[in-house]
C-alpha cells in the first residue's frame, strides 16, 4: 500500500493493522458459520432419521384430509410407496363401517386447536388386510393460513385383540360359573335330598347299617363335589377363607405335610377378581399335584401395595426325584394363558431346587381399590 501525500506512516500502518484485524475476524466467522451449517445438516439427518423410522407412522394432511407428507413407517403401516400417498386422501384406507366417524373426526379436529384422538378399523393396500390403528392429531398452521393436521398412526391391533379375547374370556367364564352354580344347586337340592331321604328310609329296617353308611359316604361325596364346582365360603367369606379350606382340604385328603402362609386382614378383592383367582388356584394345585407325587407342600398368598402374589411349590416324597414341571406342555400353556386373561404373569420353576422344591408363581397388578389400606385409607 503506497502512502498519500501528507499521510503519516504510523496511520498507515494503523489502518493496515486493522485491516488485518477485520480479515482475522472473517475467517473466524466464517469457520464458524461453516461448523454451524455442518452441525444444522448433520441435526436436519438425525430429525429426518428419527421422523422416517419412528416406531409410529407420521404424515401431514391438508384440509381436505389428503397426505402431504408421511413417514417411512407411515408408508409401510398403509402398505404404499411414500411418493405414491402424497396427495392421497387418508379416508382411502380406512375401513368402510368407520369412514362416516373419520369424516366428522377430520372436520372436529380441523376446528379445535387441542390434540384429539380416535380408533379406527384400517386397510392396508388393495385391502387384503385389516388392521386397527390409534390416530392421534392436533391442528396447526399451514401455508397461506390454511389449517392442516400434524397426525401419529399406531398400530393397536393387538392389543385390541387381546381386549377382544379378554372380553369373550369373561364372557365365557361367566357362562362356566353361572353352569357350575346351576350343578352344584341340582346336586345340592336334589341329589342331596334324595339321597338323605332314602337314608331316613332305611334307619328303621334291620340289617341296613352298611348300606346307610355308604349313602352317608355318598352324600359326603355330593358335598364335596358341591363345593368344588362351587365354594359357598368364596361368596360369604372372602378368596382367602376359600384357599385357605381348599389348602387343607387337599392335604388331608392326600395325607400331604402342608405349609400356608397367607396375609390376613386385608381388604376383599371384588367377585370376579376373587372368583377367577380362585379358580387359578384351584386347576394351579390340581395341575402340581397330578404331575409330581408330592409329600410336602408350601402354600403362600401375599398382597404387597398393588399387587396380589400366588406361589405353590411341591416336594417330592424321594430325595433326588425326577419329576419335574414341562413349560411347553398343554396343562402349562394352559394356566398361563389363564394368568395373562387375568392380568397376571406366571413363572414355573420347572427343575427343583437345592431341597427338592419347584412350583409355579402368580403375579397379577390389582387397581389401587384392590391395594391394602391401613385405618386411615392410606395404602399400606
Amino acid at each position: 500500500m503506497s502512502e498519500s501525500p501528507g499521510t503519516p506512516a504510523a496511520s498507515l500502518e494503523a489502518l493496515e493493522h486493522e485491516l488485518h484485524v477485520h480479515q482475522v475476524e472473517l475467517v473466524q466467522q466464517n469457520e464458524e458459520l461453516r461448523r454451524a451449517q455442518s452441525d444444522l445438516a448433520a441435526a436436519h439427518d438425525r430429525y429426518r432419521d428419527l421422523y422416517d423410522f419412528a416406531p409410529v407412522g407420521y404424515c401431514t394432511l391438508d384440509a381436505q384430509g389428503c397426505i402431504s407428507q408421511i413417514n417411512l413407517t407411515g408408508a409401510g403401516l398403509l402398505g404404499q410407496p411414500r411418493s405414491s400417498l402424497l396427495g392421497l386422501p387418508l379416508a382411502r384406507f380406512v375401513g368402510s363401517n368407520d369412514a362416516d366417524r373419520w369424516h366428522l373426526y377430520l372436520r372436529w379436529a380441523l376446528g379445535r386447536e387441542t390434540p384429539q384422538r380416535i380408533d379406527l378399523t384400517m386397510n392396508s393396500s388393495g385391502r387384503t388386510r385389516h388392521w386397527f390403528a390409534a390416530i392421534n392429531s392436533v391442528r396447526v398452521s399451514g401455508e397461506n393460513a390454511a389449517p392442516s393436521l400434524r397426525v401419529s398412526i399406531t398400530d393397536v391391533t393387538e392389543r385390541v385383540r387381546s381386549e377382544v379375547e379378554r372380553r369373550i374370556a369373561a364372557i365365557d367364564a361367566d357362562a362356566r360359573e353361572s353352569e357350575r352354580r346351576r350343578m352344584a344347586l341340582e346336586l345340592h337340592e336334589d341329589l342331596g335330598q334324595r339321597l338323605s331321604a332314602i337314608k331316613i328310609g332305611l334307619a328303621g329296617l334291620p340289617g341296613c347299617a352298611a348300606l346307610a353308611a355308604d349313602i352317608d359316604q355318598a352324600l359326603a361325596l355330593v358335598r364335596r363335589i358341591t363345593i368344588d364346582l362351587r365354594p359357598p365360603m368364596l361368596d360369604d367369606l372372602g378368596l382367602h377363607p376359600a384357599i385357605e379350606w381348599l389348602a387343607k382340604d387337599t392335604a388331608r385328603r392326600l395325607n400331604l405335610k402342608l405349609a400356608l402362609h397367607m396375609d390376613h386382614d386385608l381388604p376383599p378383592l371384588g367377585r370376579a377378581v376373587s372368583l377367577g383367582l380362585y379358580r387359578f388356584f384351584q386347576e394351579s394345585l390340581s395341575y402340581l399335584l397330578h404331575e409330581t407325587h408330592a409329600s410336602d407342600l408350601d402354600i403362600a398368598v401375599q398382597r404387597p401395595l398393588g399387587q396380589f402374589i400366588l406361589s405353590l411349590r411341591a416336594r417330592a416324597s424321594e430325595p433326588g426325584s425326577p419329576w419335574r414341571l414341562d413349560a411347553r406342555s398343554e396343562p402349562s400353556l394352559i394356566l398361563e394363558h389363564r394368568a395373562r386373561l387375568l392380568g397376571g404373569r406366571l413363572d414355573l420353576d420347572t427343575a427343583p431346587d437345592g431341597s427338592g422344591w419347584f412350583g409355579l408363581r402368580l403375579t397379577q397388578n390389582l387397581d389401587l381399590k384392590d391395594t391394602p389400606v391401613d385405618r386411615a385409607g392410606r395404602p399400606a
